[in-house]
């Protein structure tokens, strides 16, 4: 994950009376944060919290990312065996969970029946008692990371509440710590019905959820799956051939459009089109460069290029992006938000029924690029180079899963309908050592 910030200057342009979208330009290719909430566990509702040993200290508390684009709640092997979670078994071996993500298929164990607790994640450090995680589900069945990568040796594992915490519920991010170069996002998890908790968004954006389990395997098929949930999407159900109608995300470049469904995910740093959206557009690899260390795109220059490894299920894969003229996020009040040069990778994320056999390639994935104070990130060696970091253009990003709504609120210089922002990038520096 990308961290670290730097201070930024945005600056209104009023844009002609007649305009109908807001416009924001400036977006660079890899979010700065991503949201993250407290969690502890336990076996039971009304028992001891699961606990490790940290720093020599005894804990019970998790740093998990809260992730629309995950289907279940995943946990390390390293937090895992750290609060002695137990796995399932059929018969003397794990229960094994095949899960697909940007990287293809990736094995998990399935853990036993959990309890899962949830704290909102802001400036005051973790809860300080395990009566302050007001929201709580089991109990569920969460994957468990089949071994310990170098990730997880690097970073002590990396722990994931996804859609089955998130639906019912209500994600709430305050982005603008994230404009500072010191600091973080806040975002926690609340009650639809605690309408206290709800900032006021002034820009509403239909979604709809598809589910993906029937591209999963588990082995034995008669075992207990883990606890999965239908996950969000800007424009129709993607896996479903007469999908109910919702508005969908319109890209354009170089005077051709495509239009298609793309996963809303809060746990991608960067945003990506597929092979086939790209080539509507006209861009498609340079033949033999997809899947290299120097991957490129033909009908691009190269200055309008970027190279970017992106992580998640499945492992990892470096792909090259490039600067679309223009993407259009619908809203309900009928004023688009239109990202001008939006910055997304070109790569495919494409699933298979194990049964039918059927394929399906998502269109795109809207990551926090679009959402949060960002940068540009130059793979090199073992610490990137972090420069052009801008700031984000919202007060306040609220997920309403029950009312199937990705809400927004413009800072307070962009609220009127037909404004145009452009964040301006400060001074290149790179992101300092930790």
């Amino acid at each position: 994950m990308i961290k670290r910030r730097s201070f930024f200057a945005i600056v209104l342009l009023v844009a002609s009376p007649l305009a109908l979208a807001t416009d924001i330009e400036g977006v660079q290719p890899a979010a700065l944060d991503q949201p993250r909430v407290h969690m502890h566990l336990r076996r039971d509702p009304h028992g001891q919290p699961l606990s490790a040993k940290a720093m020599g200290e005894s804990t019970i508390n998790v740093q998990a990312f809260l992730d629309t684009g995950a289907s279940g709640i995943l946990l390390s092997k390293t937090t895992a065996d750290g609060l002695g979670v137990k796995r399932e078994t059929a018969g003397k071996d794990d229960v094994t969970f095949t899960d697909v993500g940007v990287g293809g298929g990736d094995r998990f164990n399935v853990s036993d029946p959990l309890y899962v607790y949830l704290a909102p994640f802001g400036k005051n450090g973790e809860p300080q008692s395990a009566d302050l995680y007001p929201i709580s589900l089991g109990p569920v069945r969460a994957q468990i990371g089949a071994s310990a990568g170098l990730l997880d040796m690097l970073t002590g594992g990396l722990d994931v509440v996804g859609m089955p915490a998130i639906k019912g519920h209500v994600i709430v991010v305050d982005p603008k710590p994230v404009d500072h170069f010191d600091d973080t996002m806040r975002a926690g998890l609340f009650d639809a019905r605690d309408k206290a908790k709800m900032p006021k968004c002034d820009r509403h954006v239909k979604l709809s959820f598809a589910s993906f389990q029937r591209f999963t395997t588990l082995e034995p098929a008669t075992a207990q799956w883990p606890t999965l949930a239908d996950n969000p999407f800007i424009g129709p159900n993607p896996t479903l051939a007469n999908a109910p109608p919702v508005p969908a995300v319109t890209v354009t470049h170089n005077g051709k459009q495509s239009t298609g469904s793309w996963l809303l995910d809060t746990g991608a740093a960067a945003s990506m089109i597929s092979k086939k959206q790209a080539e509507k557009l006209g861009i498609t690899y340079v033949e033999g460069t997809e899947g290299t260390g120097s991957p490129k795109l033909n009908g691009v220059p190269d200055d309008r290029q970027f190279t970017f490894t992106v992580g998640g299920v499945g492992g990892s894969k470096k792909s090259a992006g490039f600067f679309i003229d223009s993407l259009a996020l619908p809203t309900q009040e009928k004023d688009p938000i239109v990202y001008r040069g939006a910055p997304v990778l070109v790569s495919d994320i494409t699933v298979e029924d194990p049964k039918t056999h059927e394929k399906i390639t998502l269109d795109g994935v809207f990551g926090m690029n679009f959402l949060v104070a960002t940068a540009n990130v130059q793979e090199s060696g073992l610490m990137p180079d972090i420069n052009h970091m801008t700031a984000g253009a919202y007060e306040w990003i609220v997920i309403d899963a029950p009312a199937a709504t990705l809400g927004l609120k413009l800072k307070r210089e962009f609220e009127k309908p037909g404004d145009r922002i452009e964040i301006k990038p400060s001074s290149p520096r790179a992101a300092p050592k930790r």
